[in-house]
């Protein structure tokens, strides 16, 4: 009889120590679980910053774009005139001077704007990836 206790007794012992490991590996990997899901969320907070970042970065290249191609519009009267000028006026040298400068400003004003717009073209497709 005493040894059926006995047994009886270390048989529940051995159950009730499995039990409280089985617990105890099931918290662990809850704990895991969780650890993984905030780091996730942290990860999808950043990516969401950084797509704003872009966002705002190419607004402001299509702001910037628009005030270039603003400076753009009155171009062709005033080459024209320049252009005229320099044949006919007392200064032409000083006119021919004045209209190479014009063609490299615009030149080079043209040259900028397609370089915002292909940034702008760049983010565009980043964006649409990130989406």
């Amino acid at each position: 009889m005493k040894v059926k206790i006995l047994l009886c007794s270390m048989l529940i012992l051995g159950s009730l120590s499995y039990a409280a490991e089985a617990d105890s590996v099931a918290q662990e990997v809850m704990s895991e679980v969780k650890n993984i899901e905030a780091e996730y969320q942290a990860l999808v907070q950043k990516e969401m910053e950084r797509k704003e970042e872009f966002r705002q970065e190419k607004e402001a290249l299509e702001k910037e774009v628009q005030e270039l191609k603003e400076r753009q519009l009155g171009r062709e009267e005033l080459y024209a005139k320049l252009k005229e000028d320099a044949k006919i006026r007392w200064h032409r040298d000083e006119y021919k001077k004045l209209l190479k400068r014009f063609d490299e400003y615009y030149n080079k004003l043209e040259q900028k704007i397609a370089d915002k717009e292909q940034q702008i073209v760049e983010l565009t497709k980043l964006l649409e990836v990130l989406n």
